[in-house]
């Protein structure tokens, strides 16, 4: 929170809030006096009431967005609104605080070079390989639950193309914790924590260019029979996530068998 943000809250004329409570919350705990009104804007709300905030816009009102955390119109209300406003004429303003996109990336040691950042990562196994199987090269940063920490990791590391991880979890709060390693790594270290599966995570990896040849198929095969799957299982997930023809990878699988 900075000083700048406290002073437009405290001026405004109307406050645009994701969840009145938490914004009056954050509003008692800095000892900001507000006597504009607290009015809800939501991921729900937010298309019906684009056309009542440009009239008070409109009006020469001045208004101020407040997302329960993170930065609005990232992943959070106001994308919509800040469109509509901006097309209306109207001056269109941020005021930066915390942002978990660029706190992660900063203590990643992985995006110098620039980065991209996908939003949330789907859910399911299908789609998530779809969506990772499809990135380009470079650092990209994605927002996942905790709960689900597990099943994307899992899912990248039968992905030779998935570089080096780092998984920033609940930053700037009290169990801030960071975990760094490949994929397959993660897997292991966060098994059996379970605090790892609680709040909100932010992923950042690279992207890495990855021959497909046997040897890195019967890699990843191995990796996941470490990881407690049967061969069966670990066929599927490889196969699945690379595009390749089960039968083959089938055929390595029991290659390996026969090497143990």
């Amino acid at each position: 929170m900075t000083h700048r943000a406290t002073r437009v809250l405290a001026s405004v004329g109307r406050i645009l809030c994701e969840d009145t409570r938490r914004t009056r919350t954050l509003l008692d705990h800095f000892k900001i006096v507000v006597e504009a009104p607290l009015v809800r804007f939501d991921a729900h709300s937010e298309r019906d009431r684009i056309e009542e905030v440009l009239g008070w816009l409109g009006n020469g009102e001045s208004l101020a967005l407040v997302s329960d955390a993170g930065t609005p119109g990232i992943n959070d209300p106001g994308e919509r609104l800040v469109r509509a406003a901006a097309a209306a004429g109207h001056r269109v303003i941020p005021v930066p605080g915390a942002s978990s996109v660029t706190a992660a990336v900063s203590v990643s040691g992985l995006g110098g070079g620039g980065f991209a950042f996908g939003g949330f990562l789907p859910k399911g196994i299908d789609a998530l390989r779809t969506k990772l199987a499809g990135l380009s090269r470079g650092t990209w940063v994605f927002f996942v639950p905790a709960r689900d920490l597990e099943e994307a990791l899992l899912t990248m590391a039968t992905l030779p193309v998935v570089g080096e991880v780092v998984v920033a979890r609940e930053m700037t709060k009290l169990h801030e914790s960071f975990y760094r390693g490949t994929a397959h790594a993660l897997v292991e270290r966060l098994s059996g924590d379970e605090e790892a599966r609680l709040g909100e995570a932010v992923v950042v990896f690279s992207v890495v260019e990855a021959a497909l040849g046997d040897e890195v198929v019967e890699g990843l095969l191995r990796e996941q029979i470490a990881l407690g799957k049967s061969p069966k299982a670990a066929v599927e997930a490889v196969a699945g996530a690379l595009g390749l023809s089960k039968r083959h990878v089938y055929q390595l699988v029991l290659k390996l068998d026969g090497r143990r």
